[in-house]
């Protein structure tokens, strides 16, 4: 497989010409050799010059947040030590952001609702047409939903508890709070975002609505393992995610 054709199959799974209008990241394909053959791919959250040196002998660095995040964009300084690094180590940098966010099966905050045993998601959060969140149902209470998150991740930001009883829970993965009052119009119990807010805590309290901000970067991980696992089983490639947590 070349990067060409492992870049149209995502571009066609993505529809990212679909939000070119929308997102202000320059989605797909940001830099690479179209007719270099790939073998291995990497995945992660942020393409920093810590991940791209951490995966040198890859062929294709599949990240949620690329290098480039407008049309126009000078390649000087820390830029231009990526460009060169990616050009130098022919290594292909694919970027996936909101068409990700929005995806029906790679959304993280759809991801995250099945990890966390939630069931029936429904699509939320309408960011310019597309939707960004995910309200699950939930049959355990806060207590037990807190454990399943601190399993695998030590540094949430903040949590608060109001009740135990949580029936309804609302997702939206990394930045999400500004669709907190579009989540309550769903009779929520819990709001699970990844940035913290301190705007949204009165009116949680008044509603009694628990907090959970899990980390930006946390939640920003479940789509691209699902990724992960389908490029594994579908693609015949050798596929690896790489952890470059920023504990925020």
């Amino acid at each position: 497989m070349t990067v060409k054709e492992l870049s149209l199959h995502l571009d066609e799974i993505f529809k990212v010409n679909d939000h070119k209008d929308i997102d202000k990241s320059l989605n797909g394909l940001q830099v690479g050799n179209l007719e270099l053959e790939v073998k291995k791919v990497a995945l992660a959250v942020d393409a920093s010059m810590a991940t791209l040196r951490e995966v040198k002998g890859y062929d294709f660095l599949i990240t949620h947040h690329g290098i480039f995040w407008s049309k126009s964009y000078k390649i000087i300084a820390g830029m231009y030590d990526k460009v060169k690094w990616l050009i130098n180590n022919d290594l292909s940098l694919y970027c996936v952001h909101l068409p990700m966010d929005a995806h029906t099966i790679y959304s993280h905050s759809r991801v995250l609702s099945d990890f966390l045993g939630f069931h029936n998601p429904i699509p939320f959060a309408n960011y310019k047409g597309i939707n960004l969140g995910i309200i699950s149902i939930a049959e355990f209470g806060f207590s037990e939903i807190l454990k399943r998150i601190e399993a695998h991740n030590k540094h949430i930001l903040f949590y608060k508890k109001f009740k135990e009883y949580v029936s309804r829970v609302a997702i939206v993965s990394g930045s999400g709070y500004s669709f907190f009052e579009e989540a309550l119009e769903y009779d929520i119990d819990l709001f699970i975002t990844g940035d913290t807010s301190h705007q949204i805590y009165s009116l949680a309290e008044e509603r009694g609505v628990n907090l959970i901000f899990a980390g930006h970067y946390f939640t920003e991980t479940f789509g691209l393992l699902k990724l992960m696992e389908y490029l594994k089983n579908q693609r015949g490639l050798e596929v690896d995610f790489i952890l470059q947590d920023t504990n925020l």
